[in-house]
C-alpha cells in the first residue's frame, strides 16, 4: 500500500484489472497544477467497486476532521463503474462525491447522460480533484492528453453561453462538457453540477465545491472502446431490456411522460408537497400536470446514453416565457419544489424557473425548498418588503420566484440570505422561523410524503447525506401487484398500509437502501433497474460479471451497498453528527390538511421505534447508530474504526 498525502490508497501490484476497468484514477491537484495516475489493484476495485463507494472512499482518507466544505482541503471525486458505458439502458450515469457545504455531511449526488461514459471512453475510471486554482480554470480530457487551462473568459458567464465557447474553443462539437454557472461560481451552498446543459448532478451542493476550487467546467473527449468480459452477454441483457419496456407500465409512463407523472399520481394519493409540505394536495394541480407539460410545452423525448426508457423531457416557449430547449426540462422533482411547495400553478413559469437554473446550476429542490420557507416567513411576518428588496414573496407569484432565483445566483440582496439554504436562512430570520424550514441535516425534502409514504419518514432522517427520496424503495412498492414481486427478494413479504410505520417498513427502509446504494456504486438507473422496472437485482449480478469476468453474486455486493452506508455514517459521526441529527422536521408530525390523507402524520414515538430498530438491523448501537466495530470490521472497514473509536 502507498500513501496520497496521509491517506492509505491499494496500489498497483496484485493482479491488474484486465476487464470493465481501465486500473486507471486521475488524481488532479489544482493548487500546484500537477496531475498524475494512480493504478489500484483488483482487490480495491472489488472492495469499493466505483460510483459513490469508490469516492467516498477517497473523500474519507484524504479529508481531514472539520474541514471546511468551501476549503481547498476539501476533495471532490468523479466517478464511475465497471458497468459505465455498457450498451445498455441505465449504464449511463456517475457519480459526485465531497464533503457538502450544505450539510457538512458526506455529500454525494448522480447524474446521468452522456458525460460519464466519455470519461470511461477517455480512459479513466474517476477523477480526484484537490486543493484550489489561483484564478479560473477548466481541465481539458483528451483521451491520454489532460491539460488545466485558463477559464477567467468563461467565468461569470451561463451554461449555456460557456457550452457554445467551449465547443468553439476545442473544435469538436462530441466533446462532453460537466461544469458550473454563476450559482457554483458564487457558492450557492445548494448548487449543482450540469452536463450538457440538460442533466443534473443537483443535491449536496457538488457545484460550490468546484466554484470554491475556482473549477469551472470538465471537458472530455474519449474514442477508446471498454474490453468487457462477456460482450454477447450484455447484448443479450440488453435486447431482453428493450423488450421488456414494451409491456412494463411504469416504463411506458416514463416514455410518454417522464418522471412529470408523478406529480399526478401523488396529488391522487394526498402525498404531493404543497404550500411548503402543510398539504399534500393541490387543488389547482391540473396547472402543472404532466398532460400540461405534453399539451403547452413539450417539443421531443431524449434519452441518456445507450438508454431505451427515454424519459428525459425537452421543453420549448415563445410566450409567455421564452424556454431554450438547449436546457430540456423539468423533472417531477421540479416540477413539485417550483410549483405546488410555492402554490403556482403555472407550468410555463416552473419551466422557466427550472431554465434560470440549470442556466445557474443550482439544484430545484433546495431552492423551492428555500423560497417555500421564505414565502411562509413573508406570510407570517417574520420578513416583510424591506428585507426582500421589495419582492412580494406571497404563495402564488410566479414572478416572485423569478426574481429570486436570480437574486440566489448572484447573492444579491435576500439572495445572498437564501443561497446559504432554508437552516441558515433561519438562523437570520429568526422569530420562530426553524419551524418553516423543511430540511434534514440542512438539506431540503425532496417531493415525496412521509406522512402518506411512511418508510420515508427513516430514509429523510437517517439518510446520511440529508434527506433524500432515491435512497430507498418506496411504501408503493409493497401495495403493486404485480410490480411489487420483486421486493420480496429482500425478504420484505408482508403488504401493508402507505402510511403504518411499523417492523416491515423498517426491513423496506434498511434493506432497500443497501440495494438502491448498490445500484449507485454500479452507477445504474433507477428507472432501469431496481424492484419495479425492466431489470432486477439478478440483472445487475449479471451486468457485473458480464462487465467484469467476475463471479460475484448479490451477496457480495448487497455487502458493497452496506460498506458505503457505513462509510458514509462513520464519516459524519467522525464531523461530530449523531442521532439528534436523524430527525424529522417537526412539521411532519403534524397533520396534514385537506383531501383524503387529511389529518395523517408520522407519530414522534413511533418514528423512535422505527429509528432504534433501523439502528439495530444495521449492527449500530441501538441508542446512538453509531457503527459498531464488528459492523466495520465486517465490511472490512477496520481502516475506519480507528477514526471514530
Amino acid at each position: 500500500m502507498g500513501k496520497i498525502g496521509d491517506a492509505l490508497i491499494f496500489q498497483a501490484g496484485g493482479k491488474a484489472m484486465s476487464y470493465g476497468y481501465w486500473g486507471k484514477i486521475l488524481h488532479v491537484n489544482l493548487s500546484d497544477q500537477k496531475t498524475y495516475i494512480e493504478e489500484p489493484n483488483e482487490e480495491f476495485y472489488r472492495t469499493y467497486v466505483g460510483g459513490s463507494c469508490m469516492g467516498a472512499y477517497y473523500v474519507y482518507k484524504n479529508v481531514r476532521k472539520n474541514t471546511d466544505a468551501l476549503s481547498p482541503e476539501n476533495v471532490i471525486v468523479f466517478s464511475t463503474s465497471p458497468t459505465t458505458g455498457a450498451p445498455i439502458s441505465g449504464s449511463s450515469r456517475f457519480n459526485l462525491t465531497a464533503k457538502s457545504p450544505l450539510t457538512g455531511t458526506l455529500g454525494d449526488s448522480q447524474g446521468g447522460g452522456f458525460w460519464g461514459t466519455e470519461l470511461k471512453f477517455a480512459g479513466y475510471d474517476a477523477i480526484v480533484i484537490t486543493g484550489k486554482a489561483k484564478k479560473p480554470v477548466y481541465l481539458w480530457i483528451n483521451n491520454d492528453k489532460v491539460e488545466i487551462r485558463d477559464a477567467s473568459h468563461l467565468w461569470g458567464k451561463t451554461t449555456g453561453e460557456a457550452q457554445r465557447m467551449l465547443v468553439e474553443e476545442l473544435g469538436d462539437k462530441r466533446v462532453r462538457i460537466a461544469q458550473i454557472g454563476p450559482g457554483g461560481e458564487n457558492l450557492v451552498r445548494y448548487a449543482g453540477v450540469t452536463s450538457d446543459l440538460k442533466h443534473f448532478n443537483g443535491r449536496n451542493g457538488m457545484g460550490a465545491v468546484l466554484g470554491s476550487k475556482n473549477l469551472k467546467a470538465i471537458a472530455v473527449r474519449g474514442t477508446k472502446s471498454i474490453n468487457f468480459y462477456d460482450a454477447d452477454a450484455i447484448k443479450k441483457l440488453a435486447k431482453y431490456g428493450s423488450a421488456e419496456i414494451k409491456q412494463n407500465p411504469s416504463t411506458q409512463g416514463l416514455q410518454k411522460y417522464g418522471t412529470s407523472m408523478v406529480i399526478d399520481a401523488n396529488n391522487d394519493m394526498g402525498g404531493l408537497p404543497t404550500r411548503n409540505w402543510t398539504s399534500g394536495v393541490f387543488d389547482n394541480v391540473s396547472g402543472i400536470s404532466c398532460i400540461r407539460l405534453n399539451e403547452d410545452l413539450l417539443k421531443k423525448n431524449e434519452s441518456c446514453w445507450a438508454c431505451s426508457v427515454r424519459c428525459k423531457r425537452v421543453v420549448e416557449a415563445e410566450e409567455p416565457y421564452i424556454i431554450d430547449p438547449i436546457y430540456g426540462g423539468p423533472e417531477y422533482e421540479s416540477i413539485a419544489s417550483l410549483g405546488s411547495y410555492l402554490c403556482i400553478d403555472d407550468i410555463g413559469a416552473v419551466a422557466k424557473a427550472n431554465e434560470l437554473c440549470n442556466k445557474y446550476t443550482i439544484d430545484t429542490i433546495s431552492l423551492g425548498g428555500t423560497v417555500a420557507f421564505a414565502m411562509e416567513c413573508f406570510e407570517k411576518g417574520i420578513i416583510g418588503l424591506d428585507d426582500t428588496d421589495g419582492i412580494d414573496l406571497s404563495f402564488g407569484n410566479s414572478e416572485a420566484l423569478l426574481k429570486i432565483i436570480e437574486k440566489i445566483a448572484y447573492r444579491d440582496g435576500i439572495g445572498n440570505v437564501l443561497a446559504e439554504g432554508s437552516a441558515r436562512a433561519a438562523k437570520v430570520f429568526g422569530r420562530g422561523s426553524e419551524q418553516y424550514a423543511m430540511h434534514v441535516k440542512g438539506q431540503e425534502l425532496p417531493a415525496h410524503m412521509p406522512r402518506v409514504k411512511a418508510s420515508l419518514a427513516l430514509a429523510y432522517a437517517c439518510g446520511p447525506f440529508g434527506a433524500d427520496h432515491q435512497s430507498s424503495e418506496h411504501d408503493t412498492i409493497m401495495v403493486n401487484e404485480p410490480l411489487g414481486k420483486p421486493i420480496r427478494s429482500l425478504g420484505v413479504t408482508n403488504i401493508r398500509g402507505l402510511n403504518v410505520l411499523d417492523f416491515e417498513k423498517v426491513k423496506l427502509w434498511t434493506y432497500s437502501q443497501r440495494a438502491y446504494s448498490l445500484l449507485d456504486t454500479l452507477d445504474l438507473c433507477q428507472f432501469c433497474f431496481g424492484f419495479w422496472t425492466i431489470y432486477n437485482m439478478d440483472h445487475a449480478v449479471e451486468l457485473v460479471n458480464a462487465a467484469t469476468g467476475w463471479s460475484t453474486n448479490l451477496w457480495e455486493l448487497m455487502l458493497v451497498g452496506e460498506r458505503r452506508v457505513n462509510l458514509m455514517k462513520s464519516f459524519n459521526w467522525r464531523e461530530g453528527f449523531n442521532q439528534e441529527d436523524d430527525v424529522l422536521p417537526q412539521r411532519i408530525h403534524t397533520p396534514l390538511k385537506g383531501g383524503l390523507t387529511e389529518n395523517q402524520m408520522i407519530d414522534p414515538d413511533e418514528f423512535l421505534k422505527a429509528r432504534r430498530e433501523y439502528y439495530e438491523l444495521a449492527g449500530w448501537e441501538p441508542d446512538t447508530g453509531k457503527p459498531t466495530v464488528h459492523k466495520l470490521r465486517e465490511l472490512g472497514l477496520d481502516w475506519v474504526v480507528d477514526t471514530i473509536y
